[in-house]
């Protein structure tokens, strides 16, 4: 097949036109293979790219007409290259004729093979042209601003590039002579001296003699030796405050003093560049932030396109084939299990797994003797990658072959540690001198390399393809023998945790095997009387598997086939103890807690959350005590996460751990969306889903993570829902009949994400249809169109979004419980407290509230601000005692003081709201967030006007 592509690939160059060379995706398509496959053939065969091809034909096409015509001008030249077909600007002609050299002319020396475009700055990073081009036009900009760029601030998650993203700024500003030819580029690590603050500003300001113990003589720092150059710092969120403010002085005046210098400043002159995965908004002084004019977020990997993510496994890929000087061959399902598997540790964790696969496919290769590595699908067998998969991809990927390039390490992406075959070889060497046996030696081997990359198993395990998906994959009566012995297994072993994500990967090898089986390919397991020997339970569960395939399929598995099965059944049945569950537990004053958690599990049908009600004359102690014995009746790995409302209570955490052992996080500011949110993240989200103490923490206190719905259409056109997913053929149909099922009346379109004119035809939908959303497996990113993530079954809380966008299609909720009389417009209220009593009296007066309502309204005021931004305040009480739903609008003539923050408000909403009608809330939030929508409100004139801007589409 890859010769068969060579062929095609060469063929189609040379019958290509001159005018228009074939890019590397034209090809792709004419052959249907997958463009990385292109690129890497046309790599080893030493054919340049379409640009340069393009460049080579024009370039002699005006050696030709400059010969006959040596006194031509730019302008003939161009119409004489219009004339014949090349379609060109004049700056792109006049750049070419100054590099034009004589074809018919020897070179002065040797002359090295083309190898395509120079890679230069920001275009060697993957995504340059797709989802890093914003970050790159803002790196430009801080690099271009004089006199000495605007100070920038890399963030984001770990593994991301940014130290990467920070060196293609240096040589962007080399490129551009902003910087000198050799100007330095200092870095420095701030976490490697994070336990010693006072050594780190040593290292990076410099000390003078005597400034402390061991400072024997005059020291110069890494300030000094980045003048005239770029200054990095990589995690500065570990620069103490003192570090910080030093480096205000170096941002503001370009002057510092090393330690222990008196009056004396130095000078210097840099460009800052700083790096950090924490939030800067917890982690950075606030006069500090205000210095870093620049924040450039890079996206992390599962944020950026799947063709982004491919073309980084294709490069990872050929950069082991340049290391080891060897052809890799990879088989397609390896390259679709990359691609559709989480990495937490982003792009660093995705190219430490690559090494990893090839490294042990390595050691397959000196003990087999062969001149290649093959990395086939059985290597997931021996690789932490299976236990890690999400769902299935439907790319259409083919096997690909990489070949070794002459490439410098220079040329890499994402370099990272020392080559790691050198010490495998090693160590294989040592292992034979040994006279150690080679199953030992795989062995001994595996758990070397995996000793060697602590990324492996950085980060949460990710969610696998559930069983009822199975189907997608490997058609139903694979499927079916699954289910089957699924059932078997159950009931053989029901005291044990059967690992789903292997029972899964066991059908994907079972339909590989199959496949193999028909096409008369060999199934080769050295291995085989060791299996049956260590693994005797296992294989006669696996002859089990096969007499059904057997009887159902007429095939009959050979030995080795069935030894492979066994391991999968032994890693299947090891018992695994689930990651750490989450208790959630909302400690508050008064009977807020148990009030708002009835809230909740009423809404979300759960019974989970614990609440704990301190009364306002009860000894704090009491309530650590009560909740501390609480704590103790959980599992020993169980984290909790609490909610409290202010005070003493926000301490509950550490008590609870410093006396139990239990792992602890607290959130201080309670409100009932916080609530409902964790409980979906650990209780709901993909049944029950693991997700760490942690990474439930993170994501409530990051509001960048949170997910807003956006505000629909509510015009006459029919609604539909799109449902997609990378081939519109498989989940995407899975979606459409659990719709179907759901919502019978509802219209729904299949649509694939990979398909180019994607958003075109979704702009034509929407110029016939109101889309409420589009549910898929892979967020297209259309402006202005909500999207829900589908992952394993459709679970509650995304119903509950869809009943939501439904409901809220139908007529707006909103609308039907304002009334004018709660409009209090150009309103002279004094202050909060005259505010709230107006308020409330008048919601009392008409019987829309109790007069416990008002207590709870000024109990809560009293807990934490109200206030929000765009000066807004959103007071509220308990819903139990609310008899009727209701809204009330303030517009204030002069803005207020709101709390002891010196927050002034000019719109106060109050929602007195009823449990069941929480709809009403979340469009209210919405319009809130709206800037635009709040400055129509603050200039409405009347109650008519003010009501209809809040309900306009």
């Amino acid at each position: 097949m890859l010769e068969n592509n060579r062929e095609k690939i060469t063929q189609l160059i040379q019958n290509e036109s001159i005018y228009s060379p074939l890019n590397d995706e034209k090809i792709a398509e004419s052959l249907s293979i997958y463009r990385e496959t292109v690129t890497g053939i046309r790599k080893e065969l030493n054919i340049p790219n379409s640009r340069e091809r393009k460049k080579q034909n024009i370039q002699l096409a005006i050696q030709t007409i400059k010969q006959s015509n040596p006194q031509i001008t730019t302008g003939q030249l161009l119409d004489k290259l219009s004339e014949e077909g090349f379609q060109v600007s004049r700056n792109y002609i006049a750049d070419l004729i100054n590099n034009t050299v004589n074809i018919n002319k020897k070179p002065d020396r040797p002359q090295a093979p083309l190898a395509g475009p120079k890679i230069t700055d920001f275009s060697k990073l993957t995504g340059f042209d797709g989802s890093l081009t914003k970050n790159i036009q803002q790196a430009k900009a801080a690099m271009l601003y004089p006199p000495f760029g605007l100070p920038t601030l890399i963030i984001g998650d770990s593994g991301t590039g940014k130290s990467m993203f920070a060196e293609c700024m240096y040589q962007y500003a080399v490129n551009q002579k902003v910087l000198a030819a050799n100007a330095p580029f200092v870095a420095l690590n701030c976490a490697d001296y994070g336990d010693n603050p006072q050594l780190l500003l040593s290292i990076l300001y410099g000390h003078k003699k005597g400034a402390f113990t061991g400072a024997d003589q005059d020291t110069e720092g890494l300030v000094e030796r980045a003048h005239k150059g770029i200054l990095f710092l990589d995690e500065i969120h570990r620069l103490p405050p003192k570090g910080q403010e030093i480096l205000f002085s170096i941002l503001d005046k370009g002057q510092f003093r090393r330690l222990g210098e008196g009056n004396m400043t130095r000078k210097t002159q840099v460009f800052f560049i700083g790096a950090t995965t924490e939030n800067i908004e917890s982690s950075f002084l606030l006069t500090f932030r205000r210095r870093i004019p620049m924040i450039i977020e890079l996206p992390p990997l599962k944020e950026r396109p799947v063709r982004e993510k491919a073309q980084l496994i294709y490069d990872f890929f050929q950069e082991e084939a340049n290391r080891t000087k060897c052809r890799i061959l990879v088989n397609r399902k390896i390259l679709s299990s990359f691609t559709i598997k989480e990495y937490p540790g982003n792009i660093g964790q995705l190219k430490s797994e690559i090494q990893v696969t090839c490294a042990n496919a390595y050691v397959e290769k000196i003990n087999s003797g062969k001149n290649e590595i093959i990395i086939d699908f059985s290597e997931l067998l021996y690789n932490t990658l299976f236990q890690n998969i999400e769902r299935n991809s439907a790319i259409a990927f083919q096997d690909a072959l990489f070949v070794p390039l002459n490439t410098t390490k220079t040329q890499q992406k994402y370099p990272i540690f020392e080559d790691i075959y050198v010490k495998v070889e090693k160590k294989y060497q040592e292992l034979k001198k040994m006279n150690i046996s080679t199953v030992e030696i795989e062995k001994i081997i595996w758990n070397f390399i995996l000793n060697n990359f602590d990324l492996i198993r950085a980060g949460a395990e990710a969610r696998t393809l559930p069983l009822t998906e199975l189907k997608y994959l490997v058609g139903d009566s694979i499927s079916r023998m699954t289910d089957s012995f699924y059932a078997v297994i159950r009931q053989q072993y029901p005291d044990l945790s059967i690992n789903e994500k292997v029972l899964v990967y066991l059908a994907i090898h079972l339909d590989e095997a199959l496949k193999r089986i028909k096409q008369n390919q060999e199934i080769v397991n050295p291995n085989i009387l060791h299996i049956k020997e260590s693994f005797k339970n296992e294989f006669e569960l696996a002859l089990q598997l096969a007499e059904q395939v057997e009887k159902q399929e007429n095939i009959r598995l050979p030995e080795g086939e069935i030894g492979f099965i066994a391991i999968y059944i032994k890693e299947m049945l090891q018992f695994t103890n689930k990651k750490n569950e989450v208790e959630i537990i909302t400690v508050c004053h008064g009977k807020i807690a148990s009030e708002m958690i009835a809230i909740v599990n009423h809404l979300m049908g759960v019974n989970f959350p614990i609440a704990v009600d301190m009364p306002f004359n009860e000894n704090p102690a009491k309530t650590f005590k009560k909740v501390v014995e609480i704590a103790k009746t959980f599992e020993k790995d169980t984290g909790i996460l609490f909610f409290v409302d202010m005070g003493s209570l926000a301490n509950i955490g550490e008590i609870v751990h410093n006396q139990t052992g239990l792992k602890t996080r607290t959130i201080d500011r309670v409100d009932i969306v916080s609530v409902m949110e964790a409980v979906r993240k650990v209780y709901i989200a993909d049944d029950r889903s693991e997700e760490i103490l942690d990474d439930v923490y993170y994501d409530l206190i990051h509001p960048r993570h949170l997910c807003s719905m956006i505000s629909i259409d509510h015009s006459y056109k029919k609604p539909v829902i799109l449902c997609t997913c990378l081939t519109g053929r498989g989940i995407a149909l899975k979606i459409k009949e659990l719709l179907a099922e759901y919502y019978p009346d509802l219209k729904t379109m299949v649509l694939s994400v990979m398909d180019e004119e994607l958003k075109q035809k979704i702009n034509i939908i929407n110029q016939q249809y109101n889309i409420l959303a589009i549910i898929g497996t892979i967020n297209p990113r259309i402006h202005n169109i909500n999207f829900i993530p589908f992952e394993t079954d459709f679970s509650k809380d995304k119903k509950m979004l869809v009943d939501y966008l439904v409901k809220q299609q139908k007529g707006n909720s909103l609308k039907k419980i304002l009334d004018e009389d709660f409009i209090f417009l150009h309103s002279k209220y004094k202050n909060k407290q005259e505010v709230l009593e107006a308020i409330g009296s008048a919601l009392f007066n008409k019987g829309y509230i109790k007069s416990e309502f008002l207590q709870s309204l000024f109990t809560r005021e009293e807990m934490s601000s109200t206030c929000f931004k765009n000066g807004i305040a959103i007071p509220h009480g308990l819903p139990v005692f609310v008899e009727r739903s209701a809204i009330v609008f303030v517009q204030l003539q002069q803005p207020i003081e709101w709390d002891g923050q010196k927050n002034k408000v000019v719109l106060i909403c109050l929602p007195a709201i009823k449990s069941n009608d929480v709809d009403v809330i979340n469009e209210m939030f919405r319009i809130l967030k709206d800037k635009t929508r709040v400055d129509q409100l603050l200039k409405a004139a009347d109650q008519h006007a003010f009501i209809e801007t809040l309900c306009s589409p």
